[in-house]
Order: structure tokens, then C-alpha cells, then sequence
């Protein structure tokens, strides 16, 4: 049995020593001398045990290789025995009569042969391989050659996720900016701190935050993503992804939570003519931020928080619906709920406002028809004044359920563990010669759509944005203007001479 080095070489961590004792102890029978009878010796051959183990990790790769017959046929003969034991050659051997592999020395063999000398691009060697087995990651290295963080980047055509998130980024920027602008406007002009504008006042100040995360990877992207060379961030490694994950956790569970009583408010006012809400903003301080306070925490004393997709660090893809996604379900889909219940009602008072004939005289109607005409005029007025709460509650909700949708069904693609097969037949493309792009469109079937994934991204990250078009209103721009013009009127003087002039007409 012979197996060349190119061979050696396509195989993994996992595959290497199982293969090498099959190989080694099925070429090599022991001979031992028999106590006390001379010239009398037993040959051991190769174990059942050993072909077995050989099988298990070996003949996914083979096949994905195309190499089936270096597949172990542990039912068969030995190969090469039937020259020497014709015509069925012998069979493997069970544990205790057999070729113990233990015995052959092989402990250095992947060590010495150095398979690996060299890495082909984008691989890099791994930094702390030794004789012992180390690793810098054994999720992203084999064989002493590593995949760089970001890991991910390298699967995909040549520059394609930089791009594109690049694109994300800057999107995500335009929205902190707009964001700002718009809570601004609500923390500084007149009556936009009373209700309701107030929920409009605190939802904007947790979009802001959403999106003012960009920053972090603005300033260094690959510091934001990447511990060093081969480990992607964590909270435990990298301060950074610790504070901007945190950050983005609470402004995301506090965004929801936030739209959740916009929502509300919208149902209460439009079906049931109440401000409760005007009268309860202690309780929504509450619920809100401590909410979003108590999901935080978790989230960071459960250690969770580390970097596995696009620029940001978020809740780790093991723990994500349990500790984020579902917190957001339990807002999220009772409040769309609601929404829909809203709008039924909107629908129905305004297909019965239709069949009313607009001649009928007000004098000659009944009390109750009277009563429900003015629900209707209320509801109709309802929806002019709160179109944009409702515009506002769908885009965030259809954001964030896009998002958990991509992150739950495509994202789990990406995980090392999942990838490892399809990547060793990556490494093998290249080993080929063939140009990156090539192996990485041989790879894509196995990873999440590039589109999609940039797209939820995109999406998620323009929220501020679609915010700052809904509730921006023109009327906002001449408060500005007029508030911009009595600071300038105050600075420049002209008040107080004004005020001087009117105390000396008095006087």
C-alpha cells in the first residue's frame, strides 16, 4: 500500500493519525518471537478496530476528493496480503491478536514529515504549531496553515464581503447621523418632550444608538473583528468588542421595546380614545430600559458577546435566540399583533364611514348614530395624525424580522464546525492551482448567499434612516429656522435693545 505526499497533504487533523496507522500497521505485520520455542514466531496484523477508526474520519474526505479507493474496506482482505496468502489474502484482526499501532512509534510522524511547509494563499502558518499539537486555533487551522480573521472574508470572491459591507457601514453611518438630527429635534424644539411626541423623543434616542455603533469599525475594522492574526474577537479578548456588543444589544432589545409602546399608544388612542400612556411614563422607563438593561447583562455575564459576522460584535450564534432573538420575539410579535388588530379597525370604521350618505343632516340622526359618527371622524383624524407612528412601527418590524430570519435559517453556514469538510475541498481547489474565485464559487453553495447577506445587513443598517424620512416632518424645518433665528436675534443684540426701547415708551 503506498500513499504519496500530495495525498498526505489534503488531509485533516482529524483524518491524519486514524489514516496513518491503518496504512502503517496494514504494510507493516509485527513478528514476535514465541516464549521459550525457537525459531517458532506469531505475525500480528493490522486490527479491525484501526481500519474502523480509519473509516470513520477519512471517507467523507476520500469522497469529497474523489479518492475512493484509499476509502479503508474493513469487510475485505488486507491489501496486498492475498500476494503472500492467496486467493482471500487475510483478514483484519480483532483487539489483542492483532498489529497494535502503539507499537509502531508513529506519535512524531506529523511532526517530522512537515507537511506544511509552506501555505497557499489566502492560508497563513500557524503561529504557535509545535511538536505537542498546538494550535492558534484548531477551528481555523490545520496541518499548520490558518485561515486569517476575518475568516470568513477569504471564502468569498476576492474582496466581495469588504465591499460590501463597506457599503453596510456607510449606510449605517448615514443613519447615526440622521438619527441624531432627528433626536435633536425632539430633545430641543418646543412641545416635542410632551406626549406623544415624547415616545417618539426616547425611540429616536435608541435608533441613534443603534446606528452610532459604526464608529467602532470606522475607526479599524479588522481591530473591531479580529483578536490577532488567526482569533476573531470576543468579549474576553478584545475590550472594544465587549463595550460596541453591549452597546448594540441594549439599543436593539431598548429600539423594540420603545416601538412596542408606539404601537400601543397608536392602538389605544385610535380604537379606544385613551391617553393612557400620557399618565404612565414611569411605568414605560421601567419596562423599557430595564429591560433592555436586564438582556444586556446577561448577555455579558454569560460571556456571549463576540464577533461572527459583517463589522460588529453581537450575541454569539449558540446563545443568540435564546438570549436576544426571543426577548425581541416577545415584543416584536404581539405588538404586529396589535398593529394588525389596529388597522382592522381602521378599515372597517372607514368602509362603514363610505356607505354613509354625506347629505344626511346631523339634526335628524339618532344619539347612538351620532356617537359613531364621531368615532369615525375620530379615527379618520387618528390616522392623519399617527400615519407615520404605523409607517415607523411596520419598517422596524419588518427589519428586525428580516434580520433574525437570515441569522437564524443562513447564518449557522458559517460556522468553522459546519464549514470544515467543504473547506478542506477549498484548500484542495487551490492546492489545484485554480485561481481563488474559481475555488470560491465552488464554495458558495455551502455559504450563505452574498446578496442576502449583504442585504440584511444593509437593511438593518438604514433603520435610522427610513426613521428620520417617516417622522421628519417639513414643518420641523421652519422650527429650526425659527429657532435658529431668535438665538441669532438674542446674540446679536437686537433683543435687548428692542426690550430697552419698549421700558423707555412705558416709562
Amino acid at each position: 500500500m503506498g500513499v504519496s505526499q500530495s495525498t498526505l497533504s489534503q488531509l485533516t487533523d482529524a483524518c491524519y493519525e486514524p489514516m496513518m496507522e491503518y496504512v502503517c500497521s496494514s504494510a507493516f505485520p509485527r513478528v514476535e518471537a514465541v516464549a521459550g520455542q525457537n525459531s517458532t514466531f506469531n505475525v500480528r496484523f493490522a486490527c479491525s478496530s484501526t481500519c474502523q477508526s480509519a473509516f470513520a474520519q477519512c471517507s467523507q474526505l476520500f469522497t469529497i476528493f474523489q479518492l475512493d479507493s484509499m476509502i479503508p474496506q474493513c469487510d475485505a482482505p488486507i491489501p496486498g496480503t492475498t500476494l503472500y496468502a492467496p486467493p482471500n489474502g487475510i483478514g483484519f484482526q480483532p483487539d489483542g491478536t492483532c498489529n497494535s499501532v502503539h507499537s509502531l512509534g508513529l506519535a512524531g510522524v506529523h511532526a517530522t514529515n512537515n507537511l506544511t511547509a509552506t501555505c497557499d494563499p489566502p492560508f497563513v502558518t500557524d503561529p504557535l504549531t509545535g511538536p505537542g499539537g498546538t494550535s492558534a486555533n484548531k477551528q481555523y487551522c490545520m496541518n499548520g496553515c490558518c485561515l486569517p480573521c476575518p475568516a470568513q472574508y477569504f471564502l468569498y470572491r476576492e474582496g466581495a464581503l469588504d465591499t460590501g459591507f463597506k457599503v453596510a457601514t456607510i449606510i449605517r453611518l448615514v443613519s447615526a447621523v440622521l438619527g441624531f438630527i432627528l433626536m435633536m429635534t425632539y430633545l430641543v424644539l418646543d412641545d416635542k418632550r410632551s406626549h406623544p411626541s415624547a415616545l417618539i423623543l426616547f425611540f429616536s434616542i435608541c435608533i441613534f444608538l443603534f446606528s452610532v455603533v459604526v464608529v467602532f469599525p470606522l475607526v479599524d475594522t479588522r481591530a473591531m473583528q479580529c483578536a490577532d492574526l488567526i482569533n476573531p474577537s470576543t468579549q474576553q479578548n478584545n475590550l472594544k468588542c465587549a463595550i460596541q456588543g453591549g452597546m448594540l444589544v441594549f439599543a436593539s432589545i431598548s429600539t423594540c421595546a420603545w416601538c412596542t409602546a408606539l404601537i400601543l399608544n397608536l392602538h389605544l388612542h385610535t380604537v379606544w380614545n385613551s391617553a393612557w400612556f400620557a399618565k404612565k411614563y414611569w411605568l414605560l422607563h421601567i419596562l423599557c430600559w430595564g429591560f433592555a438593561i436586564a438582556v444586556t447583562a446577561v448577555a455579558l455575564v454569560m460571556g456571549e458577546i463576540k464577533w461572527e459576522y459583517a463589522t460588529l460584535c453581537l450575541v454569539s450564534q449558540d446563545k443568540a435566540s435564546q438570549i436576544f432573538f426571543y426577548p425581541l420575539a416577545c415584543m416584536i410579535f404581539p405588538a404586529f399583533l396589535v398593529h394588525i388588530g389596529t388597522f382592522i379597525h381602521i378599515a372597517r370604521i372607514s368602509i362603514m364611514s363610505s356607505e354613509d350618505s354625506e347629505t344626511m343632516s346631523r339634526s335628524t340622526l339618532s344619539a347612538g348614530a351620532a356617537a359613531v359618527i364621531s368615532h369615525r371622524r375620530h379615527v379618520m383624524m387618528a390616522i392623519r395624525i399617527q400615519w407615520r407612528a404605523a409607517l415607523m412601527a411596520i419598517a422596524a418590524i419588518s427589519s428586525v424580522m428580516m434580520y433574525w430570519l437570515f441569522y437564524f435559517i443562513q447564518l449557522r453556514k458559517i460556522n468553522p464546525a459546519t464549514l470544515q469538510l467543504h473547506i478542506v475541498s477549498f484548500v484542495y481547489c487551490l492546492k489545484l492551482g485554480k485561481p481563488h474565485d474559481t475555488c470560491a464559487d465552488e464554495l458558495a453553495p455551502y455559504l450563505p448567499p452574498y446578496g442576502l447577506m449583504v442585504a440584511a445587513e444593509c437593511v438593518v443598517s438604514s433603520i435610522g434612516a427610513v426613521i428620520f424620512i417617516v417622522f421628519f416632518k417639513p414643518v420641523l424645518l421652519k422650527e429650526w429656522a425659527e429657532k435658529f433665528s431668535a438665538l441669532g436675534y438674542l446674540m446679536s443684540g437686537k433683543g435687548k435693545g428692542k426690550r430697552d426701547q419698549d421700558q423707555f415708551f412705558v416709562i
